[in-house]
């Protein structure tokens, strides 16, 4: 057995409730919160024991994998049997850079491998589901909570108040401002993880958007109604399609069945373009969007790298694969003890990715000049 790790976290706890208060009283939150920390101590010593490390993933779900259906025009979105996306870009990314800082995966053919093993629990689905998998995740004792995107991180936090777990975040644009961390140097708490700046973006995506489809002048747009990164990125591409001259065409979906319905009854009469939105009901429902794109001849432009490998004509955002890498380091850090309130949050830079096969669908050609502004350009 080694030794216990993350008790110097309790020692410090200890150490911080013997420090004289004269002249303050112990608040019912300072309690509270001294509890809170407490039971997170004990969940960090928990690390030490020779048994796999447990994750839990949470993301709204589930997602299909989109169809290619270039240019045909009579095809309705969602119509082919569904390929769901078991392995997305961030668990990947993940789990081959844990592998790479030697750790294990739990497989029967792994066992006996050197290395701390660990096991994944990848699980999607409604808000609802994800409470009720976050729930599970508490009973089970799971020992970090991975969560995808502002919505997912909401439910990890609200069903772990009473059970303080660690959660890693990706896909949130302003950690802060929802409440998730105190600042990005120190969140406090026990929630860190990587951020996007999709939703800062938005502006900058409509103008090459423009650039690339220089007869851009309506442009669709899919949303949720109420979602906050969906409705503060729709105000940034409102001001900058206003100076652009583009109209906005939005449409408020709340089921994956308002989305295909959108998507069917959309023509190049009637959009010349689709910009995809940073709102987690859309992402889960990607496939309709990029197969209605396709199969409609409307180029669609996409907030994720990995939009564009599916068949969006471009994408500028951060790489999905690298934002799951780069959780692996926190996991290896708080299995070494450390505390997520700790560890600094790191940012993601957006990289520009260019599908050429798709904008060929489309009957796009892509000026030179954003192909050379280009981090990766699909052939």
């Amino acid at each position: 057995m080694r030794p216990v790790r993350g008790l110097e976290n309790a020692e410090y706890i200890a150490r911080t409730i013997r420090r004289p208060r004269s002249h303050l009283a112990w608040s019912r939150a300072t309690i509270t919160s001294i509890v809170a920390l407490l039971l997170l101590a004990s969940r960090f010593a928990v690390y030490a024991a020779d048994r796999p490390i447990r994750i839990g993933v949470l993301a709204l779900g589930p997602r299909y994998v989109p169809v290619w259906h270039c240019g045909q025009a009579d095809y309705r979105p969602g119509s082919d049997e569904l390929k769901q996306d078991t392995a997305p870009y961030y668990v990947r990314g993940l789990i081959e850079q844990l592998s790479k800082l030697n750790y294990v995966e739990e497989r029967p053919e792994n066992a006996g491998n050197p290395g701390r093993h660990f096991v994944l629990s990848f699980q999607t689905g409604t808000t609802q589901q994800l409470k009720e998998f976050t729930r599970k995740f508490v009973a089970d004792r799971v020992d970090i909570i991975v969560a995808v995107a502002t919505a997912a991180v909401q439910i990890a936090q609200q069903e772990t108040q009473d059970h303080p777990t660690p959660i890693l975040m990706t896909g949130v644009s302003d950690p802060v401002k929802y409440g998730f961390v105190q600042s990005l140097a120190r969140p406090g708490g026990y929630i860190t993880g990587v951020s996007h700046q999709v939703v800062q973006g938005s502006g900058k995506r409509v103008e090459l958007f423009k650039e690339m489809l220089p007869g851009l002048k309506r442009m669709l747009t899919i949303r949720r109604p109420g979602y906050a990164p969906s409705e503060r990125s729709l105000e940034e591409v409102r001001e900058s399609a206003n100076r652009l001259k583009i109209e906005i065409i939005d449409r408020a979906t709340e089921s994956r069945k308002d989305i295909q319905d959108v998507m069917t009854g959309i023509g190049s009469e009637t959009v010349d373009g689709i910009m995809i939105l940073p709102d987690s009901h859309i992402i889960a429902n990607l496939d309709l969007v990029i197969e209605g794109s396709l199969a409609k001849r409307i180029p669609a432009f996409g907030v994720f790298d990995y939009m564009a490998g599916w068949g969006a004509v471009a994408a500028d955002g951060p790489s999905a694969y690298e934002a799951g890498a780069r959780l692996a380091s926190y996991v290896d850090s708080i299995n070494k003890g450390r505390r997520p309130g700790d560890l600094a949050i790191e940012p993601l830079d957006p990289k520009l990715v260019i599908n050429l096969k798709a904008a060929q669908c489309v009957g796009m050609e892509v000026p030179f000049g954003i192909l050379s502004q280009a981090d990766q350009v699909i052939r």
